[in-house]
């Protein structure tokens, strides 16, 4: 039997996003306890720490191609599978080398789920209710790292052989979530109006869709250079600043990482009733103003008040949340139609897991030269960018904007 009601539809793609936002605190969490037991530079972490996500800059762009070309389905399996083999093998990592391989073979799968999910929804789901029902799909993501961060403080508590629990327990959890994943039904638009050869699809983009892109990219980069690095570094961070140790860095991670929660939830509520660039737009300004209050304290009032750069944390990841890490995912996939849908999404997404890397290996040098202050300035410096680009270049794809549904085909993409 196969699942085709809306719930599974919602709930299928859904997994997906909290498997691999899992793994991104999951891998934060086991750096904790790998710096001192493999004797980790803060250089040789941010290697680490974005080598999944140099392996999703491949996984998207290729995936996205091939998605278009053969269809949104077998690739949401065949991610999955890739993704349960390399986190396995990242538990069994013995040395450093083969942590990074599997490392990026983990980034392959998820840069993968990420750059087809979306336009698969965005093919199924009514257009009226796609926005708030994807809103609602990366909702779920909150979850996975929230999850990821409450084991990885009892796992750790287990010894050396603590980060390997960790690891390995997204893995596993993922092998139902993949048999599940083969009873999805193909996109009936994308069946309707593929592309036969990869030349159509490239031929496709035209110039209002070369520009799409573009913005979407440079907003994509902008916000991940700062979210993953955050991800990553969290636990550190505040193993450093508030001198906890690893169990409660961990738990700490949790209790900042819970802020996102009722944040993007005010996301579904809000994104067809005020549309997608304002969210964006004020998204990215209070991201930028939280980090900017973090890093003024950190390097001028760490004595007086670390409450206070918690704070500005915590309004860091609630702006976060509410606005661009909902809606850099959600337009691209709406931004498109259905012929280059999923390649569209891939270049952004792609161009995003770059940002990724330039901001994890970026912060961890910085750290280990500058201080942790100067890191989060860094951070500041591309939310701003993600404002100004939002603000001036983003497309509103919400179609409250338009009196005639049919309207949005003007807009490139299908109904």
């Amino acid at each position: 039997m196969k699942f085709s009601n809306k719930k599974l539809t919602l709930i299928l793609p859904g997994l997906g996003i909290f498997i691999a936002s899992y793994d991104i605190a999951a891998i934060s969490v086991s750096l904790l306890v790998l710096k001192n037991l493999w004797h980790l530079t803060d250089g040789i972490i941010s290697i680490v720490g974005a080598s999944a996500f140099i392996g999703a800059i491949f996984g998207g762009f290729f995936s996205g191609i091939l998605a278009d070309k053969y269809g949104r389905k077998q690739l949401l399996v065949l991610d999955f599978i890739t993704y349960i083999i390399a986190s396995i093998g990242s538990s069994l990592s013995y040395n450093i080398e083969t942590l990074i391989l599997f490392r990026i073979l983990v980034g392959i799968g998820i840069g993968a789920d990420f750059t087809v999910i979306f336009p698969y929804l965005a093919e199924v789901l009514p257009v009226e209710t796609r926005g708030k029902d994807m809103a609602a799909i990366m909702f779920t993501a909150n979850f996975g790292m929230v999850v990821a961060y409450g084991l990885g403080g009892i796992f750790v508590t287990f010894g050396p052989v603590g980060w390997r629990l960790v690891l390995l327990f997204g893995g596993i959890m993922a092998i139902p979530f993949m048999i599940m994943r083969t009873k999805i039904v193909e996109s009936g638009l994308w069946i309707k109006n593929r592309k036969k050869g990869i030349r159509d699809i490239v031929n496709n983009f035209h110039r209002r869709e070369k520009r799409n892109v573009i913005v979407s990219s440079i907003a994509w980069f902008s916000y991940q250079v700062g979210d993953q690095a955050l991800s990553i570094f969290l636990p550190l961070f505040l193993f450093s600043v508030l001198d906890l140790n690893s169990s409660y860095s961990s738990y700490s991670s949790l209790l900042i990482k819970l802020i996102t929660i009722p944040a993007a939830f005010m996301t579904v509520i809000l994104i067809n009733r005020i549309g997608r660039k304002p969210l964006q737009i004020y998204g990215f300004l209070g991201r930028a103003l939280g980090l900017i209050g973090t890093g003024i304290f950190l390097i001028y009032f760490l004595n007086i008040s670390k409450i206070l750069i918690i704070l500005f944390l915590f309004i860091a990841y609630f702006f976060g949340a509410v606005g661009p890490d909902k809606t850099i995912v959600i337009a691209p996939s709406e931004q498109f139609n259905t012929s280059i849908r999923a390649t569209g999404q891939g270049i952004s997404e792609s161009s995003g897991r770059f940002g990724g890397v330039v901001g994890i290996i970026s912060y961890g040098f910085i750290v280990q030269y500058f201080g942790s202050g100067y890191s989060i300035f860094f951070l500041a410096i591309f939310a701003i960018v993600g404002f100004i680009v939002s603000r001036f270049y983003m497309v509103e794809t919400n179609p409250r904007n338009y009196t005639n549904l049919n309207d949005i085909e003007e807009f490139g993409r299908d109904v």
